[in-house]
């Protein structure tokens, strides 16, 4: 479970420093939330790590009792969010979907810096990474100073996130690079369709195994063939044909 952890803005690094080198710290895992803030010098993109959220920590824990007794050693803690009822303190977990939500654009607790490509006529065509699955929920984009505004619900409050933003006049990031090469494959993959998935049932129609039915291992879109599973003489084999010769029967 997820815990919010509050403290004074500028004191999260501090807090989380002394909470992971005291005893029973194996028992939590303290969660900073960063991200790749952009600006630009000299008409390029330069990159500035930031706190994602100021003024707070998360605990990843099964009982925050430990985390809560070793916090209020400290000079910088504030407190743990939780409410009161007749059985004492109930310290408030972070619900699913929020913590999904902070997983879905980080990356060992980063967000890093989203790709936009924009046209000749400055229309941005095309997202990509974190950014990528909230472009529709964009309130302010501004390419000039590298950045997005993205309005969500987050910790039952309406919450702005700035994702900071790299262009293809930026200098070349590694990651960026890698994350670009990803996903050109998976557009080709889906643009290139022979007709044949893994698991299908085909019939060779070239004639070569007759009406025997066949089923579908993998398949190659690039050389349009397909690894197909048959039974001859009481042995199974892998056999590997064009996927022009095959139809799919179910």
């Amino acid at each position: 479970m997820w815990y919010v952890i509050q403290t004074r803005a500028g004191e999260e690094q501090d807090l989380k420093q002394l909470l992971e080198h005291m005893d029973g710290h194996e028992n939590y895992n303290i969660i900073l939330p960063l991200y790749e803030d952009v600006y630009r010098k000299d008409g390029h993109g330069h990159i500035s790590v930031k706190k994602l959220f100021p003024g707070y920590l998360f605990l990843d824990a099964s009982d925050p009792e430990i985390m809560y007794a070793n916090a209020r050693k400290t000079p910088h803690f504030t407190r743990v969010l939780s409410s009161r009822d007749e059985s004492g303190v109930r310290f408030q977990t972070v619900g699913d979907e929020d913590v999904a939500f902070i997983k879905s654009f980080t990356e060992d607790g980063v967000m890093r810096v989203s790709y936009v490509h924009r046209t000749k006529t400055g229309r941005i065509d095309r997202v990509a990474g974190p950014l990528e699955k909230y472009a529709d929920q964009i309130k302010k984009l501004d390419l000039p100073h590298r950045r997005a505004i993205v309005e969500t619900d987050i910790f039952g409050k309406h919450r702005k996130l700035k994702f900071g933003l790299w262009t293809d006049v930026d200098p070349k990031l590694p990651w960026v690079e890698e994350m670009l090469g990803r996903a050109q494959q998976e557009t080709l993959k889906q643009e290139i369709d022979i007709g044949v998935t893994e698991g299908d049932i085909v019939v060779d129609e070239s004639g070569v195994y007759g009406d025997m039915e066949l089923r579908v291992l993998s398949v190659n879109p690039d050389r349009r063939t397909v690894v197909t599973e048959a039974t001859l003489f009481g042995t199974t084999v892998h056999v590997e044909m064009s996927a022009d010769n095959v139809r799919v029967v179910r």
